[in-house]
């Protein structure tokens, strides 16, 4: 196992060389190795006079103490051909110049390669393409070795789809069917959005792990927020096409290529958003059970000031700050119904016209109710409808869209930042604390004592006192026998063992190799 090995005893040198020979050199000393024994054990005892086995006839030349020991070492050739080969080592390093390629290849392996060198107070060793590179491959193990939980979410989410297009089956594109097209385009947006709200408990208790990988110069957290961030898009994009394809088409929204393509980077770039926003209260909150609570508040704020439920004219002027400023929801709604609504025309029916009834067929002489109806026409545009009720303009639409995008940017570089330079607790190091035990003893007495010299000693000054043993503060245990069975009969292994340790003493248990050392440590 080891290619060199140093004998030290009293802090002087007994023997330093290859392994192979140590015991050699020990045996042309004197000293002979059993053979059942290990060179380790071997090693370890030369200087135990107890423990070590004299050769016959070197009994008045064998070394008894680490200095005789010591002059055998320098006297030997050994020692001889060890100091060739330092100076020769010193005079190659000389003549070679190693010493400054050994520098070179420091700075080499420090800095990097040519543009991507690191800076030399970095305490990172690795370029931070190299970090991003192992960062990926890490990161896609562990998407791939959870792809049972990912393939859950995604049945989950088509069975979603299927429910909620089948409720909205075939919209008509009359006036009845202009609340439920917007109804179906905040349901695919706020289901996306809330199944990303599983990445608060995935940020929270992963950072502890980053935290320490970060105080071990691993790798940047910054990087692996970015490698997090784009390791999602893959399996996003997956999941929102098939959502897509399955609730815009049972629902019957418009079906023209251009539009379901915008549904889907809209969608896909508002689910970015979201999931980035979670990720950035997981990262920056305490614990998870405050990022919760802030992930629900921001939630609740954020979808009731979406201008779903709320049209942003009927919103408090204290509230209304909130629409236009802080929330990536009410932007991603926007571009999603001038998408939807941009080229839709609402034929007004039923209820919608007033007055209706019979005799009442002419509609110069009926108005349509829909918000955004002209006098003297059946049908209502789209972009009327959505201009009126909701203040959503189709002129907006990409710039709606920008902004989500800019959102999104936003949260990412804010997650980064934190991850890099915010830390919620120490976890340089750990340390384990055992719950205290009181042991199961028996207290000893003078009838339990008898005439018995190891017993009485338990009792006596120098041991623990009754009161002690009985309130657990001693650690005590009296005549251990352990037995083992092996073949033809059985070993003892300990035979009546005891002691005692005190609070606040440290006992060294110690015996040759074989003694039962880790066989009490175990039975006790």
């Amino acid at each position: 196992l080891f290619d060199k090995v140093m004998v030290v005893d009293e802090g002087k040198q007994l023997y330093f060389g290859p392994a192979s020979e140590a015991v050699a050199y020990f045996e042309r000393l004197g000293i002979q190795k059993p053979l059942r024994q290990t060179t380790a054990d071997f090693l370890t005892g030369v200087t135990q006079l107890h423990e070590r086995r004299v050769i016959p006839g070197f009994e008045d030349r064998v070394p008894k103490t680490a200095a005789d020991f010591e002059r055998a070492w320098f006297a030997s050739k050994q020692q001889q051909a060890v100091m060739r080969q330092v100076a020769a080592f010193e005079r190659q390093i000389q003549e070679d110049e190693r010493g400054h390629e050994i520098r070179e290849f420091v700075d080499q392996t420090k800095m990097g390669a040519q543009k991507s060198k690191l800076r030399r107070k970095s305490p990172y060793t690795s370029t931070i393409t190299y970090q991003f590179a192992q960062l990926f491959k890490r990161e896609a193990s562990i998407m791939w070795g959870n792809r049972a939980a990912l393939l859950f979410k995604l049945v989950y989410n088509l069975a979603f789809a299927g429910i909620v297009g089948g409720l909205f089956s075939s919209l008509p594109k009359t006036s009845d069917g202009a609340f439920l097209r917007s109804g179906v385009l905040f349901f695919a947006l706020l289901f996306n959005s809330l199944t990303a709200q599983s990445e608060i408990p995935v940020a929270c208790t992963g950072r502890l792990v980053t935290y320490k990988q970060k105080a071990l110069s691993f790798y940047h957290p910054a990087a692996l927020s970015l490698v997090q961030t784009i390791i999602d898009i893959p399996y996003m994009v997956v999941s929102i096409l098939l959502f897509s394809i399955i609730l815009y088409f049972a629902a019957g929204l418009e079906r023209t290529g251009g539009q379901f393509f915008a549904f889907l980077l809209f969608l896909f770039v508002s689910c970015l958003c979201m999931t980035a926003l979670f990720r950035l209260i997981g990262n920056a909150s305490p614990s998870v059970d405050i990022a919760h609570t802030a992930s629900g508040v921001i939630l609740l704020f954020s979808i009731i000031l979406n201008g779903y439920l709320i049209p942003p004219n009927d919103m408090g002027w204290w509230f209304r700050w909130i629409y236009w400023g802080l929330n990536p929801l009410a932007y991603g709604y926007k571009a999603l119904m001038t998408n939807e609504f941009r080229n839709l025309e609402l034929k007004c029916t039923g209820a919608s016209l007033v007055p209706s009834g019979p005799g009442f067929d002419d509609i110069a002489h009926q108005v349509c109710t829909l918000q955004g109806a002209r006098p003297g026409e059946a049908y209502v545009r789209g972009r009327d409808y959505i201009a009126s009720g909701y203040q959503i303009y189709v002129k907006d639409q990409w710039k709606d869209f920008v902004a989500v995008l800019g959102f999104w940017v936003l949260f990412v570089a804010a997650t980064a930042m934190i991850q890099e330079w915010v830390e919620f607790s120490n976890t340089g190091y750990s340390i384990r604390v055992y719950k205290r035990r009181k042991p199961h003893v028996q207290a000893v007495t003078e009838d339990a004592i008898g005439d018995d010299s190891k017993q009485a000693q338990l009792a006596s000054p120098d041991g623990p006192s009754d009161e002690q043993i009985i309130s657990g503060t001693t650690f005590t245990w009296k005549n251990i026998d352990y037995t083992v069975p092996v073949k033809g009969g059985h070993r003892q292994l300990l035979h009546e063992v005891s002691g005692f340790i005190r609070p606040g003493e440290i006992c060294a248990l110690m015996g040759s190799s074989g003694a039962g050392k880790t066989t009490l440590l175990d039975s006790l």
